[in-house]
C-alpha cells in the first residue's frame, strides 16, 4: 500500500473531513471491509483503522470521578498524529536528522495514555524509532546511572536519542545530573503541530515490514535495562493471535490500566483492539490501584467486554468486596463482562474463586447468571506480552465448578503460531519428556528479533532452531504449560520485578560489615501456600560464630544482640527496596554455607529453598530463636499478677494472635507491628475490660504504648487528680528508634495523626518519626484561630524535641502549607531544614478552603473515616447541603457500616465534635497568602480530588517552584514533583504506604539525610 499523504490543512474540523477523505480513498474497494486486510506495516494500520472504525471511540480517564473522563474518535486521534508526525519531521519543531541523514531513536518519556499514544503514532508515521520509557527512580544516583545507560545504549553510528518529555520529565531528566541529552518538550512539539500546515504532498516516510518499529525496555531484574526490538511484522502477526485467541469483534470494548511504557498496555490492550476496531478505555494505573471499586463501576458504566487483573488485584477486590458485601449488594451490572486476563505473578485458584463468589454477591440482580472467562496468561516483553493463556469459564454463582485443584491456575496453550518446548537446563537445547521440568523456550512469530545494539545479550537469548530462551522453567504436559520455577534473578511482588542482584548488592553494603560475611548471602524467591503475592528467603552467615559447644549465657547474650541487629538491618532494607520483609531470614554458618558454593563461587537459590522446605536448615532456625528468646527474656518484664497491666498484656496477645504470657509489660504496641486499626480495636478493647467511665483519646494511647504506661494510663482515669489535667503537646512519637535525621510530619486537614501510623512503621531503626497533631481532641481544649498560632506553636514544639538541625519536615494535604510555614520559622531562627515534603498541597489554598462548608468538611471526613465511599460523598454533596446540621449528621451515621463506627467508636456527638476541629483549620486557612521561600521542597503528588493529573501538577503545584530559593536560582537541585501511588486519601493507606515509603525515603537520602 503506498504511503499515505496529508492534506495541507491546520488540525481542526477541516482537517478531520479532509483526512476522512484522504484515508478512504487510499483503500480500493475490495479492502473496504471490517476485518483488516494484510497489513504490512504499523503506519498502514493507522490509515486503515481511521477509514474503517473511525468513529469508533478511545476514552482516557484519568481520575476515579466521572467527570474526568474524555472521549476521543478514533479519526480524531489519528488526524492529530498524522498533522504531529509532519511536524516531527519537518515542521518548525522538527526533532531532526544527523547529518548523513540517519534519525534518531525517540526516547517517549510521558506520563498518560493519550499522550503516549499520539507521540508514538506521530514518532512512527515520521520514520523515526519510538522507545517508551517507564517511570525513572527517586533514587538520584540510579537514575543518573540508568539514563546515562539508555543515552549511550540507544546511540548509533554516532547518532545520539531525542528525550520526547514534559517538563516535569525534564526536570527529572536535569536533576539526576546526567550530561550530553537531546530533550524536546512534547508540548512545543505539540504546539507546533497545532499552528504549522501541512503540504499536500507530505508522505508518511516509508517503511519495512521488517524494519525496527518501537522498542520496549526490560525492567532491568539484572541490571540496566536492555531494549527489545519489535518490528511491524512482529507487532501485526502478535495483534491478530491475540485477537483471534481474545475473540476480539468489533463490538468489543476493552479496558486497559497497564502503563502505556509496558507492552500489554500498548501492544496487547492498544494496538491490538484498534486492529479490530474494538472501543477502548484506557485508565490511569493509579486510579484503579487507589481504589479498586473503580474497576468495577468502569465494567459496569461502560459495559467492559475484557479486561486484565493479575492475582494481586484479583485479591484486592474480593477482600473489599467481602467487607462491604451488604452495603454493595445489588450495585454492579457485570453482564458485559466476558473475559479477564490475568498475569505478571501466579494466579491462585482460591482467590480466584473468592473473586467469582464475592461479585456474585454484588452483582445487579434480576439477571442471569454471569460467566466471565479467568484466563491466567504468560508473556514477556520479547513476545509482545501475553501469548500463551488457559481459559477456565466460571460462573460467579458457582465458579467452583470448572476451577482445578491445583493451587495455581494453569497457563494452557500458546496462540496460533507460538511454539514452546521444555528442554534441559543442563545443555539447553535436548528436549525433555511430558511432566518434565526444564528451561522453557520459544519460537513464533510474535517474537522479538533482538536486543539493540547488544549482540552478546541476543546471541545468548537464543539457540540453534531460533528459540528463546525465556528464563523460566516450566512443565508442558498434553500440551498445557505450567511454571514450576525461575531461572533469571528477579522477584515478582504484587506484579512488579525486582532485581535480586541489586538487593543483594545493598544487603552487603557498608552497614552489613561485621555482621554478614562478605559474598555469602543470597536471596531467593520463596511463595508460601495461598500467599496473595510472591515473597523472597534470605540465606547468610553471620560474621560471627552463632554456635558454641561452651557459650556462656554472656555469651550468648552478645550473640543474640548481633543477630538482631542483622535481622532489623535485612528487614529493613528488604521494606525499602522492595517494599516487603523476607518470608524467613535464615543465618547459615559460614563452613556448611561455603559447601554450596558452586565453582564460579555462586549460590544455588533453587537448591537452598529446596533444603528450606526440607527441614535442612530447621536447626539453624532454632538456634536463632532460642537465642532471640533469651534475649528477650532478659529484658521481658511480667506483669504483676492481676495488675491491669496484665489485662492489657492479655490485650496484646490477642490483638496480635500470641502465646499466652508471651507480652513483656515494656513491649511496645507499634514496635510489635500495630497499625492504626489496632490501634483503635486496643482503644476500644482496654475501655471495655477495665470498664472505664470515660473513654481514652486516641492521643494518649499513642503516649502510652507499652502496657505498664497505659496502665498508668487506666489508673490515672479510674482515679482522677487535678494534677493529671492534660497539657496540650502538639507533638506525638510515633517511632523513636534510630540514629539518623527524624522526621516531623505536619496532620492533614482532619487534624488527627493515625493515619500516619502505618508510614511510621517503615522507619523503625532508621530515624524517629514524629508527628503533629492539632489542638483541640482533648475536653477543654481552645483550636487554633490562626495559621501563625498553629505554625508557632509547632515550631517551638519540633525545636524543643530537636534543639537544632538539619531538620526534615513534611506535611499531608493541608499539613503541606503547615510544613512549608513551620521550615520558614525554622530558617529564619538560623536553623537548617535540609528536606520540605509537601504531598499533594498546592500553595495557594485560601479559594479552597472558602470553598468547604460544612456539609464538604463533614462529608470529606466521613470519606476518609470511612464512614462513606467517595461516591457517596460526591453524590451526597448538593442534597444535604439542602439539610440542617442534625439531619446531615443522622444521615452520615445511618449510612455508615456498623463495624466501621464499632471500630471507631464513633458517636453523632463526636463526629460533629471532629467536624469543627477539622473547621477551625479550614478557617485557618482561608486568609493564608503564601510568601516567602525556603531552601528547598519536595513536592509529592498523587491523583487529585478533583480534575485530571497532569493539570493538578503543571496548574496547581509547579507554582511551588517560586518558593524555593535554589529553583529560583536556577539550580538542578531545587523543587523537585515525584509522583506516587492512590488518590488524596489513600495514599497512606495499608495498600499504598508501602510504595509511597519506598519513594519518600529515597527522596529524604536525595537530599543527604
Amino acid at each position: 500500500m503506498a504511503p499515505v499523504a496529508v492534506p495541507s490543512s491546520q488540525p481542526g474540523k477541516d482537517a478531520i473531513a479532509n483526512i476522512k477523505s484522504m484515508v478512504t480513498s487510499s483503500f480500493s474497494s475490495s479492502e473496504n471491509r471490517r476485518v483488516a486486510p494484510n497489513l504490512t506495516t504499523l503506519p498502514e494500520m493507522l490509515t486503515w483503522a481511521a477509514k474503517t472504525h473511525g468513529h469508533k471511540s478511545l476514552t482516557f480517564v484519568t481520575s476515579p470521578t466521572t467527570a474526568e473522563v474524555n472521549d476521543v474518535a478514533w479519526l480524531e486521534s489519528s488526524v492529530k498524529a498524522m498533522a504531529f508526525a509532519f511536524t516531527m519531521a519537518f515542521g518548525s519543531s522538527t526533532i531532526g536528522a544527523s547529518s548523513h541523514g540517519k534519525k534518531p531513536i525517540v526516547i517517549v518519556y510521558l506520563s498518560s495514555h493519550k499522550d503516549n499514544m499520539l507521540a508514538v503514532w506521530s514518532t512512527l508515521c515520521a520514520g523515526f524509532v519510538p522507545c517508551l520509557l517507564p517511570n525513572l527512580t527517586a533514587q538520584l544516583d540510579h537514575r543518573k546511572a540508568h539514563i546515562e545507560h539508555l543515552n549511550s545504549l540507544l546511540t548509533s553510528d554516532g547518532v545520539k536519542p531525542i528525550w520526547l518529555t514534559h517538563q516535569i520529565g525534564s526536570g527529572q531528566l536535569n536533576e539526576a545530573g546526567a550530561t550530553g541529552l537531546n530533550i524536546k518538550l512534547f508540548d512545543d512539539v505539540k504546539k507546533a503541530a497545532e499552528a504549522q500546515e501541512c503540504p499536500k504532498d507530505f508522505k508518511f516516510a516509508p517503511a519495512e515490514s521488517d524494519s525496527e518499529a518501537i522498542l520496549f525496555l526490560t525492567s532491568g531484574s539484572t541490571g540496566f535495562s536492555k531494549a527489545v526490538v519489535h518490528t511491524h511484522r512482529t507487532i501485526l502477526n502478535a495483534c491478530v493471535s491475540k485477537a483471534e485467541a481474545y475473540k476480539l469483534t468489533p463490538k468489543s470494548t476493552i479496558m486497559n490500566w497497564v502503563a502505556f511504557d509496558h507492552v500489554a498496555g500498548s501492544l496487547e490492550m492498544h494496538f491490538t483492539p484498534l486492529m479490530h476496531g474494538c472501543n477502548q478505555i484506557h485508565v490511569d494505573a493509579a486510579t484503579i490501584l487507589s481504589d479498586p471499586m473503580v474497576f468495577l463501576h468502569l465494567i459496569d458504566d461502560h459495559r467492559v467486554s475484557m479486561t486484565f487483573a493479575p492475582n494481586f488485584l484479583i485479591s484486592k477486590i474480593a477482600k473489599d468486596l467481602s467487607a462491604q458485601a451488604s452495603q454493595l449488594k445489588g450495585t454492579f451490572d457485570l453482564s458485559s463482562l466476558k473475559r479477564i486476563n490475568s498475569g505478571g505473578e501466579a494466579v491462585v485458584t482460591s482467590t480466584v474463586k473468592a473473586f467469582c463468589e464475592a461479585l456474585n454477591a454484588v452483582r445487579a440482580p434480576g439477571l442471569d447468571d454471569i460467566t466471565i472467562e479467568m484466563s491466567a496468561g504468560f508473556g514477556m516483553t520479547e513476545t509482545c506480552a501475553g501469548s500463551i493463556y488457559d481459559c477456565i469459564p466460571c460462573s460467579l454463582s458457582n465458579p467452583g465448578k470448572n476451577l482445578p485443584s491445583s493451587e495455581f491456575l494453569p497457563l494452557g496453550r500458546g496462540n496460533r503460531g507460538l511454539e514452546m518446548r521444555v528442554v534441559s537446563p543442563e545443555d539447553g537445547c535436548t528436549p525433555l519428556a511430558d511432566g518434565e521440568s526444564g528451561e522453557l523456550q520459544l519460537r513464533g512469530p510474535m517474537l522479538f528479533v533482538k536486543y539493540y545494539n547488544n549482540p552478546t545479550a541476543t546471541e545468548q537469548s537464543f539457540v540453534e532452531g531460533g528459540w528463546f530462551r525465556s528464563g523460566d522453567l516450566g512443565i508442558i504436559e498434553n500440551g498445557e504449560l505450567r511454571l514450576s520455577g525461575r531461572i533469571k534473578d528477579t522477584i515478582i511482588v504484587h506484579g512488579v520485578s525486582y532485581g535480586i542482584p541489586e538487593l543483594e548488592t545493598y544487603l552487603q553494603g557498608k552497614e552489613a560489615e561485621g555482621l554478614i560475611a562478605d559474598s555469602y548471602l543470597v536471596v531467593a524467591p520463596f511463595r508460601a501456600a495461598n500467599q496473595d503475592t510472591e515473597s523472597f528467603v534470605v540465606f547468610y552467615a553471620p560474621s560471627f560464630d552463632f554456635y558454641s559447644e561452651n557459650a556462656t549465657k554472656e555469651a550468648d547474650l552478645q550473640v543474640a544482640a548481633l543477630l538482631q541487629k542483622a535481622h532489623a538491618y535485612i528487614k529493613n532494607v528488604c521494606i525499602k527496596m522492595v517494599t516487603l520483609a523476607p518470608h524467613q531470614i535464615i543465618p547459615i554458618p559460614m563452613e556448611q554455607l561455603s559447601k554450596e558454593k558452586s565453582t564460579l563461587g555462586k549460590l544455588s537459590r533453587a537448591k537452598l529453598v529446596k533444603q528450606y522446605t526440607a527441614g535442612v536448615f530447621t536447626q539453624h532456625i532454632t538456634r536463632v530463636d532460642g537465642l532471640l528468646q533469651l534475649s528477650r527474656n532478659e529484658i521481658f518484664v511480667k506483669a504483676a499478677p492481676g495488675s491491669v497491666a496484665e489485662k492489657i498484656c492479655t490485650i496484646f496477645e490477642g490483638i496480635f494472635d500470641l502465646d499466652m504470657g508471651s507480652v513483656s509489660a515494656e513491649d511496645n504496641f507499634f514496635e510489635m507491628g500495630g497499625t492504626s486499626i489496632d490501634v483503635i480495636r486496643l482503644k476500644r478493647e482496654v475501655e471495655m475490660t477495665m470498664q472505664l467511665p470515660d473513654e481514652i483519646p486516641i492521643l494518649r494511647i499513642l503516649l502510652h504504648p507499652t502496657p505498664n504506661l497505659l496502665s498508668t494510663l487506666v489508673e490515672q482515669i479510674l482515679n482522677p487528680s487535678p494534677s493529671d489535667a492534660n497539657v496540650y503537646d502538639p507533638i506525638v512519637p510515633l517511632q523513636t528508634t534510630g540514629d539518623k535525621t527524624p522526621i516531623f510530619f505536619v496532620h492533614p486537614g482532619v487534624g488527627e495523626v493515625l493515619i500516619f501510623v502505618n508510614l511510621a512503621k517503615y522507619f523503625h531503626g532508621e530515624r524517629p518519626f514524629y508527628a503533629f497533631r492539632a489542638r483541640g481532641f482533648d475536653k477543654g481544649q481552645p483550636v487554633f484561630t490562626s495559621m501563625e498560632e498553629m505554625v508557632t506553636c509547632y515550631a517551638d514544639a519540633m525545636q524543643k524535641v530537636r534543639p537544632h538541625g538539619p531538620y526534615a519536615l513534611a506535611g499531608y494535604s493541608y499539613g503541606g502549607v503547615v510544613a512549608y510555614e513551620v521550615a520558614k520559622v525554622i530558617e529564619s531562627r538560623g536553623e537548617e531544614v535540609k528536606f520540605v515534603g509537601l504531598i499533594n498541597i498546592p500553595p495557594h489554598i485560601a479559594d479552597r478552603m472558602h470553598e468547604i462548608t460544612y456539609t464538604g468538611g463533614m462529608l470529606n471526613l466521613s470519606y476518609f473515616l470511612g464512614l462513606v465511599t467517595k461516591q457517596d460523598a460526591h453524590e451526597l454533596a448538593e442534597p444535604f447541603s439542602k439539610l440542617p446540621k442534625e439531619e446531615q449528621l443522622q444521615k452520615v451515621w445511618d449510612m455508615a457500616p456498623p463495624q466501621r463506627l464499632h471500630e471507631l467508636q464513633m458517636s453523632i456527638p463526636k463526629l460533629d465534635h471532629w467536624v469543627g476541629i477539622a473547621r477551625s483549620l479550614i478557617e485557618c486557612g482561608k486568609s493564608y497568602v503564601p510568601n516567602g521561600s525556603v531552601e528547598v521542597l519536595d513536592v509529592f503528588y498523587a491523583i487529585p480530588l478533583k480534575g485530571t493529573k497532569d493539570d493538578w501538577l503543571n496548574k496547581q503545584l509547579k507554582p511551588w517552584q517560586g518558593f524555593c530559593r535554589r529553583d529560583v536560582e536556577g539550580r538542578e537541585d531545587g523543587a523537585t514533583f515525584t509522583d506516587v501511588p492512590g488518590q488524596h486519601y489513600t495514599l497512606m493507606d495499608f495498600d499504598h504506604v508501602p510504595f509511597f515509603q519506598k519513594i519518600f525515603r529515597e527522596r529524604l537520602e536525595a537530599r543527604g539525610i
